[in-house]
């Protein structure tokens, strides 16, 4: 098969992470991954010659899509039969060249990544509407990752249920790969006792409530640390929080980090602080190492995942509250949560698609 994956950057957030394993579950096949910018990381070279890497000879979003439309006019053959996208503007942007007719593909499937309408307002919000409307006609099947998100979705752009096929379908976690990034080492020296979050330092990831709960259990957790993997835009208003209270040698900030693994393997409590969410793949990246997880209720469906510590979202003392009681468990969720990460593994994931597709019953 002929697959094309679209994607904005190379970073590694949650829909990077996704179609990443959508690439690597197909890597048997021919794959075009195109970047709406220059390299930035080796995020995909892991995956090898069987996929081949499109990096943008720009960096400014416009003339980047330019860009790749001109690409797209020199390719002699412009079938596949499968495109994958993950963002909203990457999903209009597919739908409007298929609209166009400078591509042509059996089957278009778009996810969306986030809850548009709770996150964003004004002209941002408008421009996602009009991508909607513009370029989801050409969507095969449109995954959300949680009936709320979907139903959100719905409530915000009632038209998008006339305009294409909308499923809910889990978020999927590659277990095979897991277990090989897992036995890795990594060179840094781990504290004996630490929380760790990770994700993109932007304001939806709470890493400021997080931070000041932590300010709070020091008193009583002398010798714990906060480790957060990952980096972003508020990097420096964390940094500046970080000594106004006083917890430099305390909170270490890792920036990006290759392999999360062996991070949360070791942590005495694995920590989600987000204020909203489509759904944290961390979440279930955490639960594949440590039986100990804490997470707020940032999107549809965490409260209904056994064994999880729940906190409310932008409430600093119920965080404080789920992190102690993580603090001093003893309890082994191992096993719930491995037969709740089996029924999410991306082979269940990909045979969910085509039952779609092909307008059958779901496998789960």
């Amino acid at each position: 098969m002929r697959i094309l994956i679209l994607l904005p950057n190379d970073s590694m957030g949650g829909a990077e992470q996704y179609l990443k394993m959508i690439a690597s579950y197909h890597k048997n096949d021919k794959i075009d991954v195109y970047f709406l910018n220059k390299k930035q990381r080796n995020s995909w070279e892991d995956l090898g010659t069987l996929v081949t890497l499109n990096y943008s000879k720009y960096s400014q979003k416009y003339i980047a899509v330019l860009h790749f439309i001109f690409k797209l006019a020199k390719l002699r053959n412009k079938s596949y039969d499968y495109i994958f996208t993950s963002h909203v503007y990457t999903n209009g942007l597919i739908g409007i060249i298929l609209k166009l007719k400078l591509l042509k593909t059996k089957k278009f499937v778009a996810r969306e990544s986030t809850s548009i309408f709770i996150r964003y307002r004004g002209f941002k919000l408008l421009s996602y509407k009009l991508f909607y409307w513009m370029g989801y006609r050409k969507v095969n099947l449109l995954i959300c990752q949680t009936e709320l998100m979907r139903n959100q979705l719905i409530a915000g752009f009632p038209k998008i249920s006339k305009l294409t096929k909308i499923k809910v379908i889990p978020n999927p976690i590659d277990l095979n790969l897991i277990e090989k990034q897992t036995t890795v080492s990594i060179n840094n020296t781990l504290p004996p006792n630490y929380l760790v979050s990770a994700g993109r330092m932007i304001p939806e990831k709470g890493y400021d409530i997080l931070i000041n709960v932590f300010s709070n259990l020091k008193s009583n957790y002398p010798e714990l640390k906060l480790l957060i993997l990952g980096d972003g835009n508020e990097r420096n208003n964390l940094e500046k929080l970080i000594s106004k209270l006083n917890l430099t040698e305390e909170v270490i900030l890792k920036g990006f980090v290759e392999n999360v693994y062996p991070y949360f393997n070791k942590a005495a409590v694995c920590v989600v602080s987000s204020r909203v969410e489509g759904f944290p793949n961390v979440l279930l990246q955490m639960m594949s190492q440590n039986s100990n997880v804490v997470s707020t209720k940032c999107a549809g469906g965490i409260d209904k995942i056994p064994g999880i510590n729940l906190a409310e979202t932008n409430n600093e003392k119920d965080l404080e509250r789920a992190i102690i009681s993580g603090l001093n468990s003893t309890k082994n969720n191992r096993p719930l949560f491995n037969t709740f990460l089996q029924n999410r593994d991306i082979t269940t994931f990909i045979a969910n698609i085509e039952q779609y597709l092909n307008n059958s019953k779901p496998i789960v």
